[in-house]
C-alpha cells in the first residue's frame, strides 16, 4: 500500500458515549438510529469537498437584492442556495443545515430584503430531478431559517413576495411529478409562513408553475398553470406535457379570484408557460406558451419564426393587461425544462427567452436572434435585468452562474460555487490518487485527491475528457491513461490520455448503432439496442481489460470493447417495440467467483448468472417487501461470500420515495429488508460494502449519507461530516488502497472521507480506554510551485480552491474516556525519536495528528492514560513502490 504524505484525512474531537452495546432487531421505518458507541465515531468523521467549480451546475432562480444587487442569493437544483455580498466573486452555502438540497425558487423582500423565501424542490421536471420539502422563510439574510409548511407540494417553479409585505407571498406548486396529490397549485401567505391560503386550486393533477405580480400593483397577479406528469421511466421528456386544464389565470383581487385568459390565447391544451410583466409600463405582459401542438420534443424546441397560429403556441403579447392577446413568434424553446420570458425593465422593445440558447428580441417580441452569449453555458434557467442598469444581467444555467456587464453579449462564470451534479465516481491507483465522475449536462472530468502546489486544488487541476452528460467512468487499474466513460443512453467511449492527436477517443458501444435518439428527441421504433438515461457498465475486477455494459442485454467484451458478446437475453418486462425504458440499469460481478454477474432492470427484474454465457436466473420474483413496480438502482456484491448481495431499490418514479436496500445470502433465493432503520424520502440510490470490514456499509441517498456497523441493523446518517447533511448522493466507491470514501454528490461536488477507522471498529476498541490504529504507509511528496497558466487560459476569478491535506504521517486514534491527555511520539528504526505531540481529548471519538517524518521505517506509539499502543509506519521517497502493509 502506498499513501501520499499529503493525504492525510483530520478528524476532530465529537462528543457522546453510549453504553448499549448489544445487538438489535431494525427499529420501525423512519425511527431515529439507536444509540450505540458507534455514533461518538461517526461523529467524528469529516469529510472533505474536491471540488469541482470548473462547470458549475444547474442553478434554477436567482433573488437579487434591488438596493444593492451586488448581494444576491443563487438557487441550485441540488445544491442548496448560496449567497454573495460582492456580485458573485465570493458566494457562500447558507442552506447546507436543511432537510434538503433540492431547491426550486427564492426570493427576497425588496422592501425589507433580509427577509428570505426559500421553496425546496426544483419545477424542472427533468428525467434527473429531486423533490423537496416544501417553504422556509429567513428573517435574517439567511443566517437561520424556519419551515413554513407546504412539504408536500414535491416541486416548485416560483415564489413571488409582496415588495413592502414581507408576510405576504405566492408559491406556485407544480406538485408531484410522479403522481396525484392535493398540495399543488397557487398558495399564499400573509403571515410569513405560518399559514397557508390555497389561492388558486384546479384538481389533483394540476399545479401552477410560474407566478407573477404587477410591478404597479401587487393585487395584479398572473398565474401559469400546468398539468404534467412523468412516467416510471427515465427518458428525455415527461411523458404527459400538455393537458386540457392548463392556461394563463390572472387574479385582481391579490388572488381571491381568478379567470382563465382567454382572448387571442390558444383554445386547446396547455404546456408549460411563463409570464413576465413589464417594469417601464405594467400594461404590458408577456408569455412564452406550449400546446398540444407545439414542436416541443428536441432540445430546441419550437424554433423562431415571426408570426405563426396561436394555437401552436409561441410568444405573445398583451397591451392592455391581459385582456386580449396577439401571438408574435413560434419560439418555444424546449419546453418543459425552460419556459422562462424576460423583459428589459427600461426598454420595452427588449425581450428575452431563455433555452438552450439566448434568444433576444429587439422589437418588442417580434422577431428573435440567438444571441452569441460568450462565455456562458447553454441550457438557461433564470436571468435578472438590473432595473437600474440594464447592461448587469446575472444569469443561472446548468453550467452555473454568470454575470455581463455589456447587456449579454460577454459573460463572467463565477466559479466559487461547487453546485456540481455527478452520477458516477471512480479512481485509479496514482498517488496522490485522482478521481474521476460523469456529470449532468456537464460531460466527464478528473481531479486530484491532493497536489503538490502550496495553493492546494483550484480548478486547474481539473480536467475535461468528455462531453454531452457524463455518467458512469472507469479506470483501467493497470494503465490509468486508459478511461472508459459514456454519454446519455450508452454512448460508450474508451479514451487514451496518451494517444496522439485525434486518436485519443474510440467509440465502443455494443452492436449495431441505436437509434435511441439524444435527450429531447422524439422517440422511434425501438432497435437492436435499448440504453438507459444512465446505462450500466464497469471493469471485471478480475480481469481489466473485460468490460460489461448494459442494454435490455447484457454485453462482454473481453478486449477493452473492440468487440462484444451478447450475455444474456432481454431480461427486461418488455418486449417488442418498446421505445421508453424497460432497460439493465444496474450490473455487478462476484470480486469472489469470477462470471458470476447479477443485473437489475429499471422496471424491476433482479437477475442472476452463475456460468460463463449460461443461464440467467431472474430472482427478484422472491422479493416479498418492495413492490414489483421499482427500479434496481446499484448491485453491491459482497467482498467475501459469492452468495451475498446487497440490492438498492429506487421507487420514486412510481410515486414512492421510502428507501429501499435489500440483501440474499442465497444468490437470490430469499430476501432481507435491511433499510428499516432508514427514514421516509431517504430514496437509495447506491449501497456499497467494505471489502475489510463485511459488515460495514454506505448508503448514498436522497437525504445524504448513512453507514451501519453491524450489516444493516442501524443506519446513521453521517451529518456531522462536513458533507451538507441531506445532499442526494448517487455513487459511492471505496479506494482499495487509501481506505477513502469517495463521494459522487448530485449537487455539491465529490468529497472524501477518510473510513480505515471505521474498518478497524470492534467492541472491543470501543469498550477500551484508547486506541491505536493502523498507520497508513506514506509517500513524501515534495511541494513544489504551481506552474504557470496557459497562454489565452480564461482567468476564474475568486474561484473555489480547496486546501491540500496536513502534511505528515497521519496517526488516528480512539480515546473511550472523556479528558485525556495523548501523546503520540514517532521513533526510527535506529531507536531515535523523531518528534511527539500532545493532543488533548476533551470528548470520546476519533483524533488525528499529522507529524512531519523523512522517508523511512517507524514505530509510533499512543500513551493515553494507563494505555499505551505501538503501531509500525512507513514513509517512502516520492516514486518509489511499497509494498503493501498486511
Amino acid at each position: 500500500m502506498v499513501r501520499p504524505l499529503l493525504r492525510v484525512a483530520v478528524f476532530a474531537a465529537t462528543v457522546g458515549w453510549f453504553a448499549n452495546t448489544a445487538a438489535r432487531s431494525q427499529p420501525p421505518a423512519g425511527a431515529p438510529a439507536p444509540k450505540t458507541p458507534y455514533r461518538a465515531v461517526l461523529d467524528s468523521l469529516r469529510a472533505r469537498c474536491i471540488g469541482p467549480a470548473n462547470m458549475g451546475g444547474r442553478v434554477t432562480d436567482l433573488a437579487v437584492v434591488e438596493s444593492n444587487p451586488d448581494m444576491f442569493y443563487v438557487a441550485a437544483a441540488g445544491g442548496g442556495v448560496w449567497k454573495t455580498t460582492d456580485g458573485g466573486e465570493t458566494l457562500v452555502p447558507v442552506f447546507d443545515d436543511q432537510p434538503t438540497q433540492c431547491v426550486g425558487a427564492v426570493a427576497v423582500c425588496q422592501g425589507k430584503p433580509e427577509v428570505v423565501y426559500v421553496c425546496t424542490g426544483e419545477g424542472n421536471p427533468r428525467n434527473s430531478v429531486s423533490w423537496g420539502k416544501g417553504v422556509y422563510r429567513s428573517t435574517d439574510g439567511g443566517k437561520t431559517w424556519k419551515a413554513c409548511g407546504l412539504a408536500d407540494t414535491h416541486h416548485i417553479g416560483r415564489v413571488v413576495v409582496h415588495p413592502t409585505d414581507p408576510d405576504t407571498a405566492y408559491v406556485a406548486a407544480v406538485g408531484h411529478f410522479w403522481g396525484p396529490n392535493p398540495e399543488r397549485g397557487l398558495f399564499k401567505t400573509t403571515d410569513g409562513g405560518k399559514t397557508w391560503e390555497h389561492s388558486l386550486k384546479i384538481d389533483d393533477n394540476t399545479g401552477v408553475v410560474d407566478v407573477a405580480m404587477d410591478p404597479a400593483d401587487p393585487k395584479t397577479l398572473y398565474a401559469a398553470a400546468w398539468g404534467v406528469r412523468r412516467d416510471a421511466f427515465s427518458g428525455a421528456n415527461p411523458a404527459k406535457q400538455t393537458s386540457p386544464t392548463g392556461g394563463l389565470f390572472k387574479s385582481t383581487d391579490a388572488g381571491k379570484t381568478w379567470d382563465q385568459m382567454t382572448g387571442g390565447l390558444p383554445d386547446r391544451a396547455y404546456g408549460r408557460c411563463g409570464i413576465s410583466v413589464s417594469r417601464k409600463d405594467p400594461n404590458v405582459v408577456y408569455a412564452v406558451v406550449q400546446t398540444d401542438k407545439t414542436k416541443a420534443l428536441t432540445n430546441t424546441g419550437q424554433v423562431a419564426k415571426e408570426g405563426g397560429p396561436a394555437d401552436d403556441g409561441g410568444v405573445f403579447r398583451s397591451a392592455d393587461k391581459g385582456k386580449t392577446w396577439e401571438v408574435l413568434n413560434q419560439l418555444v424553446p424546449r419546453a418543459f425544462y425552460y419556459g422562462q420570458v424576460r423583459t428589459d425593465p427600461t426598454d420595452l422593445t427588449r425581450v428575452y427567452v431563455l433555452g438552450t440558447g439566448f434568444h433576444l428580441s429587439t422589437d418588442g417580441g417580434k422577431n428573435f436572434h440567438t444571441a452569441a452569449a460568450v462565455g456562458a453555458h447553454s441550457d438557461m434557467h433564470a436571468l435578472w435585468v438590473n432595473p437600474k442598469d440594464a447592461n448587469h444581467l446575472i444569469l443561472g444555467t446548468d453550467g452555473g452562474l454568470f454575470v455581463s456587464k455589456d447587456r449579454g453579449k460577454n459573460w463572467a462564470m463565477k466559479r466559487g460555487l461547487v453546485i456540481s451534479q455527478f452520477y458516477g465516481v471512480a479512481v485509479d491507483t496514482r498517488t496522490p490518487y485522482r478521481v474521476y465522475g460523469g456529470l449532468q449536462d456537464n460531460g466527464s472530468w478528473s481531479g486530484p485527491v491532493a497536489t503538490p502546489h502550496p495553493d492546494g486544488i483550484t480548478p486547474a487541476d481539473w480536467k475535461r475528457f468528455g462531453g454531452a452528460d457524463g455518467f458512469q467512468v472507469a479506470v483501467d487499474r493497470d494503465d490509468p491513461d486508459t478511461l472508459y466513460y459514456e454519454i446519455q443512453f450508452g454512448g460508450l467511449n474508451r479514451v487514451n490520455l496518451k494517444a496522439g492527436k485525434g486518436d485519443t477517443h474510440k467509440k465502443i458501444r455494443p452492436g449495431p448503432v441505436s437509434d435511441r435518439p439524444m435527450p429531447g428527441q422524439p422517440p422511434q421504433a425501438a432497435g437492436p439496442n435499448r440504453y438507459n438515461w444512465n446505462a450500466p457498465f464497469f471493469l471485471s475486477p478480475h480481469d481489466t481489460k473485460v468490460i460489461y455494459f448494459g442494454s435490455q442485454y447484457v454485453w462482454r467484451s473481453s478486449n477493452r470493447g473492440d468487440t462484444w458478446t451478447k450475455m444474456s437475453p432481454d431480461l427486461s418486462r418488455g418486449k417488442g417495440g418498446v421505445v421508453n425504458g424497460r432497460t439493465i440499469l444496474s450490473l455487478a460481478e462476484s470480486p469472489v467467483k469470477g462470471l458470476m454477474l447479477w443485473a437489475g432492470t429499471d422496471d424491476g427484474n433482479i437477475w442472476v448468472s452463475k456460468v460463463m454465457r449460461g443461464t440467467w436466473t431472474e430472482v427478484g420474483k422472491n422479493i416479498e417487501d418492495v413492490p414489483a413496480e421499482r427500479a434496481i438502482s446499484k448491485i453491491e456484491c459482497d467482498h467475501t461470500d459469492k452468495d451475498t448481495v446487497y440490492v438498492a431499490i429506487d421507487r420514486h418514479r412510481n410515486d414512492d420515495t421510502s428507501p429501499y436496500i435489500v440483501k440474499t445470502t442465497d444468490a437470490g433465493q430469499s430476501w432481507e429488508l435491511i433499510s428499516k432503520g432508514l427514514p421516509p424520502g431517504a430514496v437509495v440510490g447506491v449501497v456499497r460494502q467494505s471489502s475489510k470490514n463485511p459488515k460495514l456499509l454506505f448508503a448514498g441517498t436522497e437525504l445524504g449519507l448513512y453507514a451501519t456497523p453491524d450489516g444493516g441493523k442501524t443506519w446513521h446518517h453521517l451529518n456531522k461530516t462536513g458533507l451538507p447533511a441531506n445532499v442526494r448522493i448517487d455513487d459511492l466507491v471505496i479506494h482499495p488502497r487509501e481506505r477513502e470514501l469517495v463521494i459522487g454528490t448530485h449537487g455539491r461536488g465529490i468529497w472524501v472521507m477518510d473510513i480505515a477507522p471505521l474498518e478497524q471498529l470492534t467492541e472491543e476498541v470501543l469498550a477500551s480506554p484508547a486506541h491505536l490504529f493502523d498507520v497508513k504507509p506514506t509517500v513524501e511528496l515534495k511541494e513544489r510551485p504551481r506552474p504557470a497558466p496557459a497562454k489565452g487560459a480564461e482567468p476564474v476569478g475568486k474561484a473555489f480552491v480547496t486546501t491540500n491535506p496536513p502534511t505528515g504521517v497521519p496517526v488516528t486514534f480512539y480515546i473511550g474516556k472523556a479528558n485525556q491527555k495523548a501523546d503520540v511520539t514517532i521513533v526510527g528504526a535506529d531507536g531515535k525519536t523523531v518528534a511527539t505531540k500532545s493532543v488533548n481529548a476533551p470528548t470520546v471519538g476519533l483524533y488525528t495528528t499529522a507529524i512531519a517524518a523523512p522517508p523511512g521505517e517507524y514505530t509510533v506509539t499512543l500513551k493515553a492514560g494507563t494505555v499505551t499502543r505501538t503501531a509500525k509506519a512507513l514513509v517512502s521517497k516520492e516514486g518509489e513502490v511499497v509494498a503493501e502493509q498486511e
